[in-house]
């Protein structure tokens, strides 16, 4: 019984990661109606995306060793609690001031809880068809952007680019209802939980450089692919004069490939591994083809369509990773360093790419900055796999 409810738990993280993504992606597909609504620039715009991670440069690691001391509950439904408020400011902030404060304080939740699921996912699962499920897991993020973007902007275009965000509040409350109803703590039978061995600064000095360099690489994978989602839809109303609803429908093809192939990928690594190999491949494919969206017309969809394919190569096996280079009651302390990583991507990635925006006055040089992101993922790969990291 106890082993046949970790897909039940699969569930209920999915769930919760659903919530992650409706309050991340929130922004980006009514962006052009807040720039035009608080006459804010794109380098403010990016940042409301950037401000939304910092809090995870400085509490990623502390939150991953808390949910190691703690356990997963108490930490995650205070993080709900504070995405439902950082929510609630943004609703009813009407000026980029009060969106940022609200952002930060959304930002500071949930990139804490996005350390615990997939480690609270990894403790239920304990290495048995883990892939399989971190596949399924990481298309809950896809999803979420897929319907975020293909419905949150017709809905700002017709009822203002608050009821959107109410969206994203709405359903984390019905996340947080979901924990608290099928919340279970990992039974002694699949694995002691991580909390009853105490963790602290030793976790720097065991996990020693690999873990560090997949953080890396997850870094420049969402400095790439976070300033992609949260500039595409405007580069596509602003550039290509395509409508809100439209824009909004063909960014979100960058999490098509994601939300179908990432069980396959998943189902792969259980299977044959070669992990880094498939993030470097995620990581060059990504990079060439951002480099040409600029410049796409009549293959535009097409190109899309094959960035999701590349996109989709990478995140089950960066959450994977850990598990091989980790001991178990070090896990929280190893998703924290992704998720570390993670903000760094997300806060100077969208920053610096709306800064060059407003710095050329287009958006070519910008996507060649993206794909340059992309490219450094591969170049990270090849590090962790030369002979110097192949033992681990």
């Amino acid at each position: 019984m106890d082993e046949r409810y970790r897909w039940n738990i699969l569930v209920l993280t999915y769930i919760s990661m659903l919530a992650f993504a409706f309050v991340f992606q929130a922004i980006p597909p009514i962006l052009s109606l807040i720039i035009q609504e608080l006459h804010i620039s794109h380098t403010q715009a990016g940042l409301l995306m950037g401000l939304f991670a910092l809090p995870g440069i400085f509490l990623s690691i502390p939150g991953g060793i808390l949910f190691d001391l703690y356990g997963t509950r108490k930490i995650a439904v205070f993080c709900f609690i504070l995405m439902i408020i950082g929510t609630i400011i943004v609703i009813f902030g009407g000026t980029f001031l009060l969106l940022a404060i609200g952002r930060i304080i959304s930002g500071v939740g949930a990139l804490i809880l996005a350390i615990g699921l997939p480690q609270f996912l990894s403790q239920w699962f304990k290495g048995k068809e883990l892939g399989i499920a971190m596949g399924i897991y990481n298309t809950a993020m896809p999803l979420g952007t897929i319907i975020s973007f293909t419905t949150l902007g017709w809905l700002g275009k017709n009822l203002g680019w608050q009821a959107s965000v109410s969206v994203s509040g709405i359903l984390t409350f019905i996340a947080l209802i979901v924990f608290l109803l099928f919340y279970k703590p990992v039974p002694a039978i699949i694995g002691k939980p991580f909390s009853e061995k105490r963790v602290g600064l030793g976790n720097f000095k065991e996990a020693g450089i690999s873990i560090w360099l997949v953080g890396i690489a997850w870094m420049w994978f969402n400095a790439s692919i976070i300033s992609f989602t949260t500039f595409g839809p405007d580069f596509f109303i602003a550039d290509k004069g395509f409508s809100i609803e439209f824009a909004g429908f063909l960014a979100s093809f960058v999490m098509w490939g994601s939300l179908i192939f990432s069980p396959v990928v998943g189902y792969l690594i259980d299977k044959i591994g070669f992990k880094e190999v498939l993030i470097a491949m995620g990581g060059l494919a990504l990079g060439v083809l951002m480099f040409f969206i600029p410049y796409a017309t009549t293959l535009l969809i097409f190109l899309m369509a094959l960035i999701g394919v590349s996109v989709a190569l990478v995140p089950a096996p960066v959450f994977s990773l850990p598990s091989d280079l980790m001991k178990p009651q070090n896990l929280g302390f190893g998703f924290g360093v992704i998720s570390t990583c993670l903000s760094i991507g997300m806060v100077v990635g969208p920053y610096l790419i709306g800064l060059i925006r407003d710095w050329t006055g287009s958006y070519n040089m910008s996507f060649g900055v993206m794909a340059g992101f992309a490219l450094c993922v591969t170049i990270t790969m090849l590090i962790l796999r030369s002979p110097a990291f192949s033992k681990r």
